[in-house]
């Protein structure tokens, strides 16, 4: 009694666990009861795929003495070989829920009973997962028996429908038999597969890194994976005919079926954005197929030192000195209000504002603030204001009269900007506003006049 309680707790164990993995997606087949030997029948399979996308399969093992042929197969490659069917997406149908069919048929001298179950398997998050497809029980007899019609509708032996067998290459099958175990090299001394990675420092917070395989005859299914420091992002490089991604810190080659060189090559670019100027290390693996099962070469950690005291240095007149950039147009001391023409503030005087705006171009998509934290003539690293300066913000980059000038925001009133410049000046003493008329840079006097704003100290 004992025994078969713990056995229930483990089952219904198994079917939460099932559920959690595989949401709302499932999959049913139908079996005729009976088949007469020497007739065909139908089995159908029934796939609700939920949201589910890209590379999938369906795998049944078939008794000895059948003979298998497809019927539909929803766009699959089909193949029947050593007793065991297999439907191969490279991209799963459109529909939400559809339905592929074969014909069964036993061989002379076939009976007894016979159950028939199987595997949908698909990729989610660049992993395998697997839904179980119930298993269904059928008998064969050599007596003449009525057909079920429920199973067997003569509208799919419509011969519009039947697709020649084409065997897929076992090489392109990425499915792993037992995603749960997972072999590591140092625990089993017949893995010879080897890795290992460099990274090449080109300046300005930006490396290259390359990772060597050498898959010793490894074939189908393979993932490349190095977990990424945060302030850092990964940029495809030589994916070598695998599919990148950068997802939660993670860099990710796959391969359905891993290229046939034993040497891959795979690179990828490391960008500082928001990181400090620290040791950070990289580590990651190759896993792939090791008969049926999952196995994982783990690569060398390895380490960079992230320093941008150089550029730094080389910039440090980035800092912006407004009356040698731009004395004129500019208005460049900020924090003198005297400058920025005290008359704005009062609406009375309106003679002087008249003429003055009468010579500006009427706007056609606005008046618009940024707030101006530095400017130079060489391009800065992209981590360069948030390491130097301590500064969170987007800074967005304009090439303006032979300068680069680096800015943050944009606001449709000179008071938003003005407040945002005195946040920034937390962390850049002398960022100032800037304004702009249809895109076009223009002074702050000649912005406020034509938006009729107030100039705010």
């Amino acid at each position: 009694m004992v025994k078969q309680f713990m056995l229930l707790i483990q089952l219904v164990g198994l079917f939460f666990y099932q559920l959690i993995l595989t949401g709302d997606i499932s999959v049913s087949q139908k079996v005729p009861e009976t088949i007469q030997v020497g007739t065909e029948s139908f089995v159908e399979i029934t796939i609700n795929k939920s949201d589910v996308t890209g590379f999938a399969k369906v795998q049944q093992d078939i008794p000895e003495g059948f003979t298998v042929e497809a019927i539909e197969t929803k766009g699959a490659t089909f193949s029947y070989k050593d007793n065991r069917v297999k439907f191969i997406w490279m991209s799963l149908p459109v529909e939400e829920q559809f339905s592929i069919k074969y014909k069964i048929k036993p061989n002379e001298g076939v009976s007894g009973e016979f159950s028939l179950e199987g595997k949908f398997s698909f990729i989610a998050d660049s992993e395998r997962k697997n839904i179980e497809i119930p298993a269904a029980k059928f008998s064969v007899s050599d007596e003449l028996l009525s057909v079920n019609t429920t199973e067997e509708e003569p509208v799919v032996e419509d011969p519009v429908l039947e697709e020649p067998v084409v065997e897929e290459p076992e090489v392109v099958d990425p499915v792993v038999e037992d995603p749960v175990v997972v072999v590591e090299n140092e625990t089993q001394e017949k893995v010879t597969v080897s890795a290992e990675r460099t990274i090449e420092d080109e300046g300005d917070g930006n490396y290259k890194v390359t990772v060597k395989v050498n898959k010793q005859g490894v074939e189908g299914f393979a993932k490349f994976s190095d977990e990424i420091p945060a302030g850092f992002v990964a940029k495809e490089g030589e994916s070598a005919g695998g599919i990148f991604s950068f997802k939660d810190g993670v860099a990710k080659v796959l391969w359905m079926a891993v290229p046939k060189s034993e040497d891959i090559l795979v690179s990828y670019q490391l960008v500082a954005e928001t990181a400090p100027n620290q040791d950070y290390d990289i580590k990651g693996a190759f896993a792939y197929l090791e008969n049926d099962v999952t196995a994982k070469q783990t690569i060398d950690v390895s380490t960079l030192t992230l320093n941008i005291k150089a550029v730094e240095v080389e910039h440090l007149a980035l800092v912006p000195d407004p009356v040698v950039e731009d004395p004129v147009v500019e208005d460049p001391v900020v924090e003198e209000p005297v400058v920025e023409d005290p008359i704005i503030e009062e609406p009375e005087v309106t003679t002087p504002v008249v003429n003055t705006v009468s010579t500006i171009p009427s706007p056609e998509n606005g008046v618009s603030y940024k707030v101006q934290v530095a400017a130079g003539h060489k391009k800065v690293a992209n981590n360069y204001f948030a390491v130097t300066f301590n500064l969170k913000d987007n800074v967005s980059t304009e090439n303006h009269e032979g300068w680069i000038k680096y800015l943050v925001g944009s606001y449709p009133s000179y008071k938003e900007a003005r407040d945002k410049r005195n946040v920034v000046r937390n962390n850049v003493k002398r960022a100032f506003v800037t304004a702009y008329n249809s895109g076009t840079r223009i002074t702050v006097q000649e912005a406020l006049m034509i938006s009729n704003q107030k100039w705010f100290k």
